[in-house]
């Protein structure tokens, strides 16, 4: 029997696999003088919670890519689990990251020892779908919803404060950990052979 194959995946950096909002809330607070953890930045639109502007927002975001190396990783051993996952899938970095910020990213990912197909810029979240990836793994809620309506795609939510609200919804699994991505993987396989049955 011929191997079926292999997913093509949209892997996400900032939230999926870099923990760029750790180093955003260290910044935000010394900028501030206030004392906010990770687990408070619970929405997608985060800057109306801590009163600054949206420009400020991504301003201190794209910031924290000029320190890359005190960006820690989403997990621990995340090069590991990402290897795992990469037997069921091919991975390709999707990012919505300014041009500017890209070497830096590039430079993290080689620094962390996560491989990867190939990298892929797009000016936001939004143009990721029309890329026509078989999955999108992402934190952005506001992506989900997008995947019910595009034939042949499936997404994996990667479960962070900020998208605990997203609802269940057709071809959308949701993962706590990376632990979790290879079963889901083969979940999706079997689920498309059966449509291609």
């Amino acid at each position: 029997m011929p191997k079926p194959e292999k997913l093509r995946v949209a892997v996400d950096v900032d939230g999926v696999l870099a923990e760029t909002m750790e180093a955003w809330i260290k910044t935000f607070n010394k900028l501030h003088g206030t004392r906010f953890k990770l687990k408070d930045i619970d929405s997608w639109a985060s800057w109306i919670k801590f009163g600054i502007s949206k420009d400020e927002f991504y301003r201190i975001l794209e910031g924290t890519w000029e320190n890359w190396i005190e960006i820690p990783p989403t997990e621990p051993d995340l090069a590991v689990k990402v290897q795992r996952a990469e037997r069921y899938g091919i991975l390709d970095i999707v990012t919505g990251r300014t041009q500017r910020t890209v070497p830096a990213v590039k430079q993290w990912l080689t620094n962390q020892g996560i491989k990867y197909n190939r990298f892929v810029r797009v000016p936001g979240w939004r143009y990721k779908i029309a890329l026509g990836y078989d999955v999108y793994l992402d934190d952005a809620p506001e992506l989900m919803p997008m995947i019910p309506p595009t034939p042949g795609a499936f997404g994996i939510l990667y479960q962070r404060p900020w998208n605990m609200h997203v609802i269940d919804m057709p071809r959308v699994f949701k993962v706590r950990t990376w632990s979790q991505i290879p079963s889901v993987f083969k979940e999706i396989t079997h689920t498309k052979k059966e449509i291609a049955a």
